[in-house]
């Protein structure tokens, strides 16, 4: 028997979380009468004034809230500076609560990004920036007040032609999740992880979510065995019951790159 799940979006999410989920024998129907916009939007109008995980939370529980429905989800990204500050990285975020159970699970991605921002000042660079974008994605125009989304790139083009006349532009990629291919297969994904962390569940107390999450450092160095800043073990906590576990990574001894005796 199906069991229908709630999902706030009003960017055609549900569509893309739907297949990793079936197999619980889950029916995800959308709650589009919010306006998730007014949590944040990547188009701007709206900054986002939580964390990205405590948005997809609340998202979640509005999904369940609205819908009368005993589990909801919430999908929320990112986007910030890759690690050493090289490229921009995409987090994805999908929150399952079950509200009657009591428990909360969150699947996730993080990966490298083809996010883009340019500053425009003639049609040059403007046809430049336009040959990388990726085919489906849309863009939005911004110039002092002035604000379009949801542009293909034809229509980004002409309307950055008529704007030069009045200044710089800013052009960058819409990334709401309807406008954004690459976004889309990000959400898939994080979907993904979604299904196998509600797989795993607490030898405890058997609520869903029960994953490693949490690296502990101390593996020893090979050569002298200090402990270094590398993950020695890998502990999973229920959030729950509290119930935790911990286990050994595959590893038994660091290179001696990363010792700070060794290697200071």
């Amino acid at each position: 028997m199906k069991q229908t799940v709630a999902v706030l979006t009003r960017h055609d999410k549900a569509r893309l979380i739907a297949p990793a989920l079936s197999q619980f024998g889950w029916q995800l129907s959308e709650v589009d009468s919010f306006d998730t916009d007014t949590l944040g939007s990547f188009a701007g109008g709206h900054s986002r004034f939580m964390t990205a995980q405590e948005c997809a939370f609340r998202k979640a529980a509005l999904a369940a809230d609205m819908s009368g429905q005993n589990i909801g989800i919430g999908s929320e990204g990112s986007f910030a500076v890759g690690p050493f500050g090289i490229g921009t990285y995409n987090l994805e975020l999908i929150c399952c609560i079950n509200v009657s159970a009591g428990w909360a699970v969150t699947g996730r991605f993080y990966g490298p990004s083809l996010a883009q921002q340019w500053r425009l000042t003639d049609a040059e660079s403007l046809q430049l920036a336009l040959a990388g974008v990726e085919p489906g994605q849309y863009l939005v125009l911004q110039q002092g007040h002035y604000l379009k989304k949801a542009l293909t790139a034809a229509q980004a083009h002409n309307l950055a032609l008529l704007r030069f006349s009045y200044g710089e532009v800013t052009l960058s990629y819409d990334l709401r999740a309807h406008l954004s291919p690459q976004r889309r297969l990000h959400i898939q994904q994080a979907a993904d992880d979604l299904a196998r962390r509600l797989q795993h569940l607490c030898p405890h107390c058997a609520s869903p979510g029960f994953w490693p999450d949490k690296a502990l450092p101390g593996l020893p160095c090979e050569a002298c065995g200090v402990a270094t800043s590398l993950t020695r073990q890998r502990q999973a906590l229920c959030q729950r019951c509290g119930y935790t576990e911990t286990k050994p990574v595959a590893a038994s001894h660091a290179s001696q790159q990363y010792c700070q005796e060794c290697n200071p």
